[in-house]
């Protein structure tokens, strides 16, 4: 018989009402077994012999199970889960993967609390399966490993596609493989094979569970509606059908003529909805709160289900009874997990006196008790998860600290200092304007730098700038990390009596020849950075680069300049913990160029308005062509702009009369070779531009 495979959704407790108001996700196993013998047709034939190879192993143990016998092996298989991402809300937590499994255990060990609603008709047949799952603790070449991996690739978006487990896979003789991704497609939830149709070697490596990020678990982004997905699936895994049988159309009266081959499940149509007075193809009562059903409130494995999964763990049909040998849980660390690794990190690195530091522990495997070094005098110790492992802080003094974390287990302990981890800034370091040419001791405490990868990040250089003679440069040009992120942060600037903000910058980068899609992303906040507000993206594929593509790292000339000035208006930035964020993602392009940084305000002190700076930019310069002068107006007045010659000669009024405020462009071209010089009136004061055209 060929087995199809179809997912649902299970609901904790008996909240039907909203159960029924949710949308039945299906499962594309029927694609995807069809996909398998497509490449691999000898897998139909290979897929027969062994489905009938578990048969006949589940049928004789039910009938020694009829017969008196019991197994009360309480069985342990090492699980791996991969998430798949792509910086999105389907990079789930760490805690909501172990949540997850806590739901696992607890439903295959008949340890949900809602087990007592199960009907009476079929309280005597629910079952302890006998099963549980725990997190691998080592990894396939035995090093200690935390049991989730994290892969950052645009295939999460095509979770059936067996090319995302290309990208993180594990021996199935060892693990039971889980991959998390955003979405499967087809109105598909979830999905996993049987495992007769992978008992052959070449559909190893695609042998395990798919799932959507909010079907997993009951936390972060899943919810108690859903948490169930995983229990249902691994009933697949284990050889079990749904309660109607080898297809996937519940509800259809032809499900009839269709058995799951579980002596206690009746035979029935299967439900999309909680009817726990249903009965169909001749049974008495249908057991619509079996897991492996669509009601949405499913609770209970049978005991003859049990019988049948039991089974395909002791068979070696796709190597399921590798996985609970005594050696194979030494091999991957289930029995007994070793206190292995110290590690723990900051939300944010650099925040302001007074706020909420949050610091987050990262070691494993077995740890009782935790106690942490602030580095400003204060310590915390203690065994409650809760307040000991996760904690927070809060520094009242500016500066930059040292953090230390010991742990243990109760035997061994392990310590981990980090220097110099989060910086503590006062309120309004800076005031307007604020003027930034990277001519100076670098780094310095106007910045703060993240450096996701410890790898080459800021420097400053003198083989390339706008104006002056250095610029900060990113070495990105041998970054073979895709989304290698890093981050410059700045001080705090004093905006409180601000009612516009201008930030202006200077950039330069060229893409290699095969187009690549780094990123610069401008952020600012007005809370000192716990939140950010994204105001300017640039990428490597459209508006990033200012030079043509080169496959030698990139020294820009000084036309090969590109220049932003953004308008901030919003009076949530207009506070004394003002900053700004440049952020650079690397997708493998070429080296990146920041230069003169200018943060401007237009404030307004009592009655008395401070005079209006000139806020502008002239780019590319030099230049062979046409150049743009940008103009911010931070009031309406009237602006005179006069381009001259070299022997003073005027050229061009670029403009004489009202200017709003805002932001205005001139375009300045069809000048021959020379230097010229542009000079900016308004109310009195006066200022000058050289422009070089080659």
């Amino acid at each position: 018989m060929r087995l199809f495979l179809f997912f649902v959704l299970a609901f904790i407790g008996s909240e039907f009402a909203v159960a029924q108001n949710h949308t039945v996700l299906y499962c594309g196993q029927t694609q995807a077994r069809e996909r398998l013998f497509q490449k691999y047709p000898e897998a139909e034939g290979c897929s027969h012999q062994a489905n009938q190879e578990l048969e006949n192993q589940a049928q004789l143990a039910e009938a020694m199970r009829l017969g008196g016998g019991s197994d009360t092996t309480v069985y342990i298989i090492p699980v791996v889960f991969h998430i798949i991402h792509d910086n999105g809300e389907e990079n789930i937590s760490d805690d909501q993967i172990y949540d997850a499994l806590a739901v696992l255990n607890r439903d295959f060990r008949k340890q949900n609390p809602d087990i007592s609603g199960v009907v009476p008709e079929f309280q005597g047949i629910a079952a302890d399966v006998g099963i549980e799952f725990r997190l691998a603790t080592k990894d396939p070449q035995g090093n200690c490993h935390p049991g989730i991996v994290r892969i950052q690739d645009e295939l999460t978006y095509d979770g059936g596609n067996d090319a995302m487990k290309d990208l993180s896979y594990w021996p199935r003789n060892k693990y039971m493989n889980v991959w998390i991704c955003a979405a499967i497609g087809g109105n598909v939830a979830g999905f996993t094979q049987m495992p007769g149709d992978v008992n052959a070697p070449w559909s190893a490596s695609i042998d395990g569970i798919v799932m959507l990020h909010n079907y997993t678990g009951s936390i972060g982004t899943a919810t108690g509606l859903t948490s169930r997905t995983l229990t249902h699936e691994v009933g697949h895994w284990l050889n079990l059908f749904h309660t109607w049988g080898p297809t996937n159309s519940p509800g259809d009266d032809q499900n009839c003529q269709f058995d799951d081959n579980v002596n206690d499940t009746p035979n029935t149509i299967g439900y999309t909805s909680c009817n726990l007075d249903g009965a169909s193809c001749g049974s008495d009562l249908d057991n619509v709160q079996n897991y492996m059903e669509y009601s949405y409130c499913s609770r209970m494995f049978t005991e003859g289900q049990r019988t049948r999964m039991r089974a395909a763990i002791n068979s070696n049909v796709a190597q399921r009874s590798s996985l609970i040998t005594q050696n194979n849980m030494v091999a991957t660390g289930v029995l007994d997990p070793p206190l292995c690794v110290v590690n723990f990190s900051v939300e944010i690195s650099s925040i302001c006196t007074g706020d909420t530091a949050y610091f987050s522990d990262n070691s494993y495997h077995g740890i009782t008790s935790w106690s942490w070094n602030f580095g400003d005098g204060n310590t915390l110790t203690g065994n409650d998860p809760a307040i000991h492992k996760n904690p927070i802080h809060i520094y009242e003094d500016p500066g930059t600290y040292t953090v230390s974390l010991t742990i243990s287990n109760g035997e061994e302990n392990l310590s981990l200092t980090q220097n110099n981890l989060i910086t503590i800034l006062g309120a309004g370091q800076f005031g307007s304007p604020f003027e930034e040419g990277f001519e100076n001791t670098w780094p310095n405490s106007n910045w703060s730098q993240y450096n996701q990868n410890n790898d080459l990040t800021w420097e400053i250089t003198p083989s390339a700038f706008y104006s002056g003679t250095k610029s900060l440069k990113l070495r990105n040009f041998s970054n073979t990390i895709s989304d290698n992120q890093e981050v410059l942060y700045s001080a705090t600037y004093d905006m409180s009596q601000a009612t516009a903000v201008y930030l202006s910058y200077k950039w330069a980068y060229a893409n290699k020849v095969d187009e690549t899609d780094d990123r610069l992303r401008v952020s600012v906040t007005g809370d000192c950075g716990n939140t950010w507000d994204l105001r300017k993206m640039r990428k490597g594929s459209t508006n990033l680069p200012t030079a043509d593509p080169t496959n030698i790292q990139f020294t820009p000339t000084s036309s090969q300049w590109g220049s932003d000035i953004l308008t901030f208006l919003n009076e949530e930035w207009f506070t004394d913990r003002f900053r700004v964020k440049f952020e650079f993602i690397g997708k493998g392009g070429n080296n990146f160029y920041l230069d003169d940084i200018n943060i401007t305000a237009d404030i307004t002190q009592g009655v008395a308005e401070i005079k209006p700076q000139f806020v502008f930019a002239l780019y590319p310069n030099p230049t062979d062509d046409a150049s743009t002068l940008d103009l911010i107006q931070l009031n309406a007045q009237h602006v005179n702009i006069t381009l001259y010659n070299s022997t003073g000669q005027i050229c061009e009024v670029l403009w004489n009369g009202q200017l709003n405020q805002g932001k205005h462009s001139f375009t300045i071209d069809n000048l021959a070779s020379g230097l010229y010089t542009i000079v900016l009136e308004k109310d009195g004061a006066r200022t000058t531009q050289k422009l070089v055209v080659e």
